[in-house]
């Protein structure tokens, strides 16, 4: 009886649902945060309503030692060490796969008032959780805002969680609840709006809001780090966003090509802790590439010390399955970044990008107070297109000082964060004020891409070689706001410098049978050691791909079969290989509408992993099996 709410909310919004119009067009689905579409022929002084709803069932069972997680898992649960187990994640997203159904719904209703010279609207959002609360969190659609524990909702009771079996960590929920407002003159010049939003316009290097933590529901395994477009999906079936939306008041006007955004907003944080963003951007946008803009935003936290596994915040470091890692607590952090940015064509020869970025941080709560220093951030590229060919190299260099605020998602996050997991950050689930791809903080180095669009066969290729700018040693790391991205740290007088391979390829084959993608990437880590410490050595890869077939069987029936592997292989903190752990899956899927206001996502994945996730003698192999099914309804009124 647990799914009755689930059904009767699906059926109440089927039966309020018009009927198929045969000569209607595809309606986009819901995103994470829906934002309803003017109706620009709504006659003055009348009221419209929107709607839409989905409902999604999730069922996986996983089988063998490595659901346990052991023997990090225990620690870890009780936020007494810093290192996460290796298993039992999905390496592709990051998210924990364990047994357990679940099933998640929401609805969203928007009526709107057209006046005569603005616009009014709200939307209202409905949502409910039954079964598994990690597999609802991490698996499912984006969880309604006010019910999502990544932005620090407590409604739902999610915790981090090791089930072996169904039902270990089941548990309900059920919010309703006014999600935003906005109101804006008829030409939307001038827009307010409130309540969870995302941003109209910012540069990535100087704010980037957080990265979605759940695997979004999708019919092909990609890489973190892909060429591509993304997994294929039907016209109709948009992906969610891949950001959680801020919550807050924020202001855009614009006049001609200028744009101003004002934004005063909450980021996710702990239980008992806050973080607030209050930013502005002025853009100047002439088309076809030309773009001139200026950002400064700033973060401030405040309330409970959080856990982090920086060397500048107060704690001990501590002798780990995964090396010597640092854990300690800080808080009362402010963080400045300033950007300027320009896009501009060179003579007509070539595209040309300019980004400059200046921090400024502080903290409470620091090994060593009055150590910070400011940070920069370069950026410069040219691009250039022949035809259907487009080269373009880019240089780049993140300082170690640069955007370096440790912000955490509202939950202790059961993500897949082992102290060599790529892609990661810092050892731990924090989000970055900045997005850290290519170049992660304290490196520099330079990315050559080359892509080949349109046609029967487009190909997309990268190579990137960055270096770290300062050695990560006791003391460079005890000073606030120095971080490196995936290095340990070393002693002073035995510093060494790392360095970062990234290699991708994409290509796509349109045959008459089906599109025909292959999806490769890796990277390459490296960091010598000075005789005497070969707990510094650090020498590993990280290639994955996925390949897979799509097909439109009808233009209302999309198919895909594929294959996807990952593999980690080498050496971390150690002089002789403990590092050797992947995964190989199998997956199949179809995106099917059954009338222009109903469609439906069904995908089947089947993973098998194997290798040894620490150094230990006596610790069986963290191999496992696991089964992943998610059904999807989706319905637009």
């Amino acid at each position: 009886m647990r799914w009755l709410p689930a059904l009767m909310l699906a059926a109440a919004t089927a039966c309020l649902a018009e009927p198929a119009d045969a000569q209607s067009g595809p309606s986009p689905a819901p995103s994470a945060t829906p934002s309803p579409a003017p109706a620009a022929t709504a006659r003055p002084g009348s009221v419209t309503f929107a709607a839409e709803a989905h409902v999604t069932f999730i069922s996986q069972n996983t089988n063998g030692y490595g659901t346990l997680g052991l023997p990090e898992a225990p620690n870890f649960v009780n936020g007494t060490s810093p290192a996460a187990p290796l298993t039992p994640y999905d390496t592709f997203s990051g998210a924990p796969m364990t047994p357990g159904n679940a099933a998640e719904s929401a609805l969203y209703v928007t009526p709107t008032y057209h006046g005569t010279t603005f616009d009014v609207n709200a939307t209202l959002g409905i949502g409910y959780v039954t079964g598994s609360t990690t597999n609802a969190t991490y698996w499912g659609e984006p969880l309604l805002d006010p019910l999502s524990p990544h932005h620090g909702s407590q409604v739902l009771g999610y915790g981090v969680a090791f089930p072996t079996h169904p039902g270990q960590d089941d548990g309900s929920a059920f919010v309703a609840s006014i999600l935003s407002g906005s109101i804006a003159t008829k030409d939307r010049s001038l827009r307010l709006r409130g309540g969870w939003f995302d941003l109209a316009q910012t540069d990535s290097f100087v704010f980037a809001q957080p990265a979605l933590q759940s695997a979004i529901p999708s019919l092909a395994v990609v890489p973190a780090e892909s060429l591509g477009s993304g997994p294929p999906t039907a016209d109709w079936w948009p992906l969610a966003t891949a950001v959680y939306p801020l919550h807050g008041i924020d202001l855009l006007a614009t006049h001609r090509r200028a744009t101003l955004e004002l934004t005063d907003a909450t980021l996710p944080s702990l239980p008992g802790s806050s973080a607030r963003l209050t930013q502005g951007s002025f853009v100047i946008d002439h088309g076809e590439g030309t773009r001139f803009s200026l950002e400064v935003s700033h973060v401030s936290t405040g309330g409970a010390p959080v856990a982090t596994t920086i060397l500048f915040a107060q704690g001990t470091p501590q002798v780990t399955t995964q090396g010597l890692l640092p854990f300690g607590t800080i808080d009362g952090q402010q963080s400045t970044i300033y950007g300027l940015r320009g896009a501009f064509h060179v003579f007509g020869l070539a595209d040309a990008v300019v980004e400059y970025g200046h921090s400024v941080y502080d903290a409470q709560g620091v090994a060593m107070p009055g150590t910070g220093k400011p940070g920069n951030y370069y950026h410069a590229g040219l691009t250039k297109t022949i035809g259907r060919a487009t080269g373009s190299f880019d240089v780049y260099r993140n300082e170690p000082y640069y955007a370096t605020a440790i912000l955490p998602y509202g939950a202790p996050e059961n993500v897949w964060s082992v102290a060599w997991s790529w892609p990661g950050q810092w050892l731990k689930s924090n989000y970055q004020l900045i997005n850290n791809y290519p170049v992660n903080v304290d490196r520099q180095g330079y990315r050559i891409r080359y892509q080949l669009d349109g046609g029967p066969f487009e190909l997309h290729a990268s190579y990137a070689n960055f270096g770290q700018i300062d050695p990560i040693t006791f003391t460079n790391g005890q000073q606030t706001g120095f971080v490196d991205g995936f290095f340990l740290p070393q002693p002073d007088n035995a510093a060494t410098l790392g360095r970062q391979n990234q290699y991708a390829f994409w290509a796509t084959w349109h045959a008459g049978f089906a599109d025909v993608t292959f999806d490769w990437t890796m990277d390459a880590i490296r960091r010598d050691a000075d005789l005497g410490h070969p707990l510094d050595y650090v020498d590993y890869v990280t290639p994955e791909y996925t390949m897979y077939a799509s097909r439109n069987l009808t233009p209302y029936a999309l198919v895909t079969l594929g294959y996807a592997q990952y593999f980690m292989q080498g050496e971390f903190a150690n002089i002789v290989q403990n590092v050797n752990f992947g995964q190989r899956e199998v997956f199949a899927g179809a995106e099917l509408r059954e009338s222009p206001r109903t469609s439906t996502l069904v995908t089947v994945r089947r993973s098998s992993f194997a290798g040894y996730a620490t150094s230990l003698l006596g610790v069986p192999p963290p191999n496992f099996t696991g089964t992943l099914l998610i059904l999807e309804q989706r319905i637009k009124l």
